[in-house]
């Protein structure tokens, strides 16, 4: 954590923050409001206001990396003697901020308005109304118009006119309307100015303390450490030439696993190979039927077989005709 310190002069009113400078985006994490005594100077009243803030940073066990002031616009005469007051109480490093600058610091870090780039702005600087558009991502102001006197209004020019005129001359059209110096009674001429547009009214969080916090941005900013340079030619060919090999080498590893799955796959797979049934094993069959032998007596299974038991004379060559089982052969007359 690297706090930062925020302090405002406007019109003799005192705002002082607590930033943290690693996260900026979340906006003061401290911030209090009029200091000094009556008739003390800007610069006793900024001396004072970071005496007290310097007291509430130690209570927390924080050490302050660095301050801002920011006063009014350029050339103000007040600028360099609230510094030196502030350097001369912390005894850091104080920067003087321009205010546009703390504004436009303040809209970058505002999380309601990163996807509104160009803004239609209304600030009040001493008492003195403007109407400006603004490009938030390059810092620049593109244009303002303020009226005649300090205040726009019906005797020297109404807010619509005024607005319509800067967009004029910037040339864009602006994303939302903001009003950075609100006071009770601006809610509904900046409602009826974004009706008028045609695009919402932004109020972002942290309004009251716009500049304070502002200049602890930009102070954060300029300590920011520089971007490491870009590595030589060598060095990057040789950088890119690892990163090539490793990304065959992976893509390689990639494809040979996705192949041997592919095979596995396609041998363990079911009803992917064709089974070849053995071929029928041939059933024994006799080449004709066997004949019953009409000579052959029938007789229980119980009988033994004897050797004095007449054996059947087989058939020979030279019979030329069957002799019937029993009988004897015609004899010649």
């Amino acid at each position: 954590m690297r706090p930062m310190l925020g302090i405002s002069v406007d019109d003799g009113e005192v705002c002082a923050v607590l930033v943290d400078a690693d996260v900026p985006s979340l906006g003061p994490f401290d911030s209090q409001r009029g200091f000094g005594t009556p008739g003390d100077t800007p610069a006793e009243a900024a001396a004072a206001a970071a005496s007290t803030m310097a007291e509430r940073a130690a209570a927390a066990s924080l050490t302050l990396s660095a301050a801002a002031v920011v006063t009014g616009p350029e050339n103000d005469d007040d600028a360099e003697p609230v510094t030196e007051a502030v350097r001369a109480v912390l005894g850091i490093d104080v920067d003087t901020v321009l205010l546009d600058e703390a504004r436009l610091a303040f809209l970058a870090g505002a999380p309601e308005l990163a996807e509104l780039p160009i803004l239609a702005l209304h600030t009040r600087t001493y008492g003195v109304e403007s109407a400006s558009m603004v490009d938030v991502p390059s810092r620049t102001v593109l244009s303002t118009v303020s009226p005649d006197g300090d205040e726009f209004g019906p005797y020297t020019q109404s807010l619509p006119e005024a607005m319509d005129e800067a967009v004029a001359r910037a040339g864009t059209s602006p994303d939302a309307v903001v009003f950075l110096d609100l006071r009770p009674g601006d809610a509904r001429p900046a409602r009826e100015l974004a009706t008028v547009l045609g695009v919402p009214f932004v109020t972002p969080h942290g309004v009251p303390w716009h500049r304070a916090t502002g200049a602890a941005l930009v102070a954060s900013a300029r300590r920011t450490p520089a971007v490491v340079a870009a590595p030589t030619n060598r060095r990057r060919g040789t950088v890119l030439l690892a990163t090539l090999v490793a990304l065959v080498a992976l893509l390689g590893g990639g494809l040979a696993v996705a192949v041997s799955s592919g095979v596995q796959a396609e041998r363990s797979a079911p009803g992917l190979q064709t089974a070849v049934a053995p071929p029928p094993s041939p059933v024994p069959s006799p080449d004709r039927t066997p004949v019953a032998d009409p000579c052959s007596q029938a007789r229980p299974a119980s009988w033994p077989a004897h050797a004095s038991d007449p054996v059947d004379p087989g058939p020979t060559p030279e019979t030329p005709t069957e002799i019937p089982c029993g009988s004897e052969p015609p004899t010649a007359p």
